[in-house]
């Protein structure tokens, strides 16, 4: 009996050794396999460069302009009478020479409502268009109505006649006055080029803004009052060297701006710049001065550290 318990004892006893053994060799194989996935290489990230270029550079001022028609004419009653007759509505086209109303008058109504008709078109008075164009606004659009002798009508716009007018402050209208050449921007992004015309000699008493006019070089139908932009070169600058707009880096306060420039060991280097003229697609780079060879990232740079190796895409 002591025996058998003696051989119960041992074998608990091995048995605990063999857990034991076994818990050490997991852990030590645990042990081996983490350097090899910590030495797993992470992919580079890609980017895509471009180089500086030396060339043209001019700054634009935005200015808000409208369409305006400057031929614009009132077709008023030539005598008083009840108009007896329109020949004519609101947006219409009309011809010079055009028949627009018929009025008569009050004594050849008063003879009619008698019974005594009057012979022909006694009392009665045409009104012809005296211009051709479009009728852009019509006061008397029934016939019935009594009006009195220079009563406006209706008015008749030339809508070919149109220019583009800047409400410019005083300060701006000496330089804007100066630009034979300006490009007029239209809402759905379409660009058209215009001349300079007049300015109206007076300014406005509250806004301080003074009326300048441009002609389109060619003639595209607008309608009136369409708000559209004119851009006035301010600066130009010749054989500037220059980086596409994507390529400049900047904080949220937008007051730092750097580049990402790739040397050749493929490191992704900040580099600080100082910003000259901008326009839409392009920026002017004072400083530092850059070779023309220089690589710079232009899309895959946002957020990437400085110093970090990179892998140059197509």
């Amino acid at each position: 009996m002591p025996i058998i318990i003696g051989t119960i004892k041992k074998l608990k006893k091995m048995k605990k050794l063999a857990y034991i053994a076994l818990i050490l060799m997991i852990f030590q194989s645990c042990k081996q396999k983490a350097p090899q996935e910590n030495n797993t290489a992470l992919p580079l990230p890609e980017v895509q460069i471009t180089h500086p270029i030396k060339g043209n550079i001019q700054e634009n001022e935005q200015v808000n302009a409208q369409v305006v028609f400057l031929n614009k004419t009132a077709v008023t009653a030539p005598i008083t009478g009840y108009v007896t007759r329109v020949n004519t509505k609101f947006g219409y086209k009309v011809r010079k020479g055009q028949l627009l109303y018929q009025i008569q008058t009050k004594e050849s109504r008063a003879l009619q409502k008698s019974n005594l008709k009057p012979s022909g078109q006694f009392g009665v008075v045409s009104v012809y268009a005296p211009t051709s164009g479009y009728v852009s606004s019509q006061t008397i659009p029934d016939a019935g109505t009594f009006v009195n002798e220079g009563n406006e009508l209706l008015t008749i716009i030339k809508n070919t006649d149109l220019a583009i007018q800047v409400n410019a402050p005083f300060a701006l209208a000496k330089l804007i006055k100066g630009q034979k050449n300006i490009a007029v921007e239209l809402p759905y992004k379409e660009v058209k080029a215009a001349n300079y015309y007049k300015t109206i000699p007076t300014v406005d008493a509250v806004s301080q803004t003074q009326k300048i006019l441009f002609k389109l070089k060619k003639y595209t139908p607008l309608p009136e009052n369409l708000n559209v932009l004119i851009k006035i070169p301010v600066t130009k600058k010749r054989n500037s060297i220059l980086l596409p707009k994507q390529a400049v880096l900047t904080n949220e306060t937008q007051d730092k701006f750097w580049i990402m420039k790739v040397n050749n060991q493929n490191l992704a280097i900040q580099v600080p710049i100082k910003k000259g003229l901008e326009n839409k697609t392009k920026i002017e780079i004072l400083q530092p001065k850059l070779d023309l060879k220089d690589n710079i990232i232009l899309s895959g740079a946002y957020g990437l550290p400085d110093s970090t190796k990179v892998k140059i895409v197509k």
